[in-house]
């Protein structure tokens, strides 16, 4: 699974709409608008590593509120990241 995939699975998992990640994704830092965050979510396109990282924390920090875990790898386990 790639990176993205892993990142809109979790989306699912957790109930979250693109709107909802991408606010918790702005909060930690992410500059991209909600329409490249969907593409990234739905692509894998136009996202740098630093970009993923803060939506895989945005992820993690939902599942941790929720009790859980923290399933969304980060950057560091994929290749092809700028």
């Amino acid at each position: 699974m790639d990176a993205h995939e892993h990142a809109e699975h979790a989306r699912h998992d957790l109930g979250l709409s693109v709107d909802a990640l991408w606010l918790a994704y702005v909060a930690l830092g992410g500059g991209a608008t909600p329409a490249q965050l969907h593409r990234y979510l739905s692509d894998g396109t136009g996202f740098t590593a630093m970009q993923h990282d803060y939506v895989a924390q945005a992820l993690n920090d939902s599942y941790i509120d929720r009790g859980g875990n923290h399933p969304v790898p980060y950057s560091e386990r994929f290749q092809g990241f700028v």
